[in-house]
């Protein structure tokens, strides 16, 4: 170690490992920030994106990144992220949209469908990101 903070993600451990966009494991020696889950409102904390999925999955990135860079992270240093859709149908979208935001190599992700408490909320994210360190 140079005393540098790393983050090191293992695609390989299972055979189909490669073929997805998310890590099987992510270690770090960094600092880690654990943002709670965000969900898609503005800044004046109206939910936007009304029954729009990708307008949705954006903006929850989005105020994501902006807990992240608030505390010395950012999207390219999430080691973990947890997301949680209202329709299973939304998963491709939101696929697509993580795609746009985030770069290989992948987080560490487990995506679930649950019923949110907001009505008319299709998403919310939480993650954990290390400070300092990009994923590699």
């Amino acid at each position: 170690m140079t005393g540098d903070p790393y983050v090191r993600t293992d695609r390989t451990a299972l055979p189909w490992a490669g073929s997805v966009d998310f890590s099987q494991s992510v270690v770090t020696d960094a600092p880690l920030v654990f943002a709670a889950g965000q969900g898609p409102f503005g800044d004046d904390g109206a939910l936007v994106g009304l029954g729009d999925p990708a307008v949705q999955i954006r903006t929850a990135f989005e105020n994501l990144a902006t807990v992240l860079e608030a505390a010395g992270a950012s999207l390219a240093t999430i080691v973990s992220q947890t997301v949680y859709l209202a329709r299973a149908e939304d998963f491709p979208v939101f696929k697509a949209v993580r795609r746009e935001v985030l770069s290989p190599p992948f987080p560490a992700a487990t995506t679930l469908r649950v019923d949110l408490l907001e009505p008319g909320m299709l998403v919310e994210i939480s993650a954990v990101a290390a400070v300092g360190a990009a994923r590699s």
